[in-house]
């Protein structure tokens, strides 16, 4: 449901500017950016009986409403801890979910304050609009739809003042923070640098069969006379490279031949990366030998400990790093959506000093103390 919000938030934009707002300029940031602010899920939630509240302007938060936003990710925990141990856990989840709740609401009582006159009629067509898509998405279906609505603690009515009420706040924010900054070559350079192997760089993988003769377990009747069984073992590996190279199957010889746990699927590894030491000891060489191959090539056989194995290449991809050339655009909208984030966190940080922050801190702790209350036996 994500997603319709956010694309509402976008079309409203469009709309807004288009008719009521007279400025003809696009919103400023993209969904995948509007989806990165921390903005609260608000679900307009009536007042739970005998459950605390805190009001701020016309609205409240209900220690119902917080519950709903946390429970998922913590109420396993109630029954693994103490009260004082999920108390001391959570508190720190609960005053971010209630300040993000009064955050939503006083960002939504800027945007109402700059928002022109004649804004509601392009609002009231905006979420019609993404409602009718909503339902599309569900395949015309309503009552699917109505159902993921509920999960969320919501009926229509209030999906519909949850979606204007967002859409107002994120048209506000994109008219409200500043996106006029350039950052220098070394700016970027310096962050290219420092974020290279985390954001631009591709780990390589080599993918392959492989036949595992143990020369201890070679059946009794491959052995030569005058042989040892390594060198029964010897000769039987360079004999199947040969097969395989003649066009025999590889996975085949692999299920009649390999002594290996893998013997039984065709001896199929799973991909390996590069560089990550996956393989332990004996079969690390295979990494190393895997690179020396060509995709489709069977290898000579190769020595390992008590272990001679076969090896036939699937795939091989040896990864890289983006120079700073090839990402430099990206590298210049990463900064300076880290810029407005800071822009929207700090902008946030000095409206939340209009709530009441004993309030706040009373209902975090009033919640975490009923959350574990409620789900303590869970």
């Amino acid at each position: 449901m994500t997603r319709w919000i956010r694309c509402a938030a976008l079309c409203l934009m469009a709309a807004v500017l288009a008719g009521g707002c007279g400025d003809s300029k696009k919103g400023k940031f993209t969904e995948e950016q509007m989806r990165k602010f921390p903005l609260a899920n608000r679900y307009d939630l009536p007042p739970a009986t005998g459950g605390m509240v805190m009001s701020l302007f016309s609205e409240t938060i209900t220690a119902d409403e917080v519950l709903l936003a946390v429970e998922e990710r913590i109420r396993p925990a109630a029954s693994q801890m103490s009260q004082s141990e999920f108390i001391e856990k959570t508190r720190p989840l609960f005053r971010q979910t209630v300040r993000s709740k009064v955050a939503d609401i006083l960002l939504y009582e800027e945007a109402r304050k700059k928002a022109p006159d004649n804004i509601d009629e392009a609002l009231d067509k905006a979420v019609e609009q993404e409602i009718g898509r909503f339902v599309a998405s569900y395949g015309n279906n309503y009552a699917l739809a109505e159902a993921t609505i509920r999960k969320m603690g919501m009926d229509w009515r209030t999906f519909r003042q949850y979606q204007k009420k967002m859409i107002m706040t994120q048209s506000y924010l994109s008219k409200t923070l500043d996106e006029k900054v350039r950052f220098t070559h070394s700016e970027m350079t310096a962050y290219y640098d420092a974020h290279r192997d985390e954001l631009f760089c591709r780990s390589g993988t080599v993918e392959f069969y492989a036949i595992d003769i143990l020369p201890k377990q070679l059946d009794a009747g491959l052995i030569g006379q005058g042989q040892t069984a390594q060198q029964a073992a010897m000769e039987l590996a360079a004999a199947l490279a040969a097969r395989a190279r003649a066009g025999e199957d590889f996975a085949e010889l692999a299920k009649q031949y390999s002594h290996g746990p893998l013997a039984a699927s065709g001896g199929k590894w799973l991909p390996v990366t590069l560089g990550a030491k996956a393989l332990a000891k004996p079969y690390d060489v295979l990494e190393t030998e895997a690179v020396k191959l060509q995709p489709g090539q069977v290898s000579d056989p190769i020595v390992s400990d008590d272990h001679i194995f076969v090896m036939k290449l699937i795939a091989k991809d040896m990864g890289g790093c983006k120079s700073f050339a090839e990402v430099q655009p990206m590298v210049e909208q990463q900064l300076l959506f880290q810029r407005r984030q800071k822009q929207y966190e700090d902008f946030v940080s000095k409206l939340v000093k209009q709530a009441d922050f004993v309030e706040m801190e009373r209902l975090a702790e009033f919640c975490a103390e009923t959350a574990y209350e409620r789900w303590k036996a869970s």
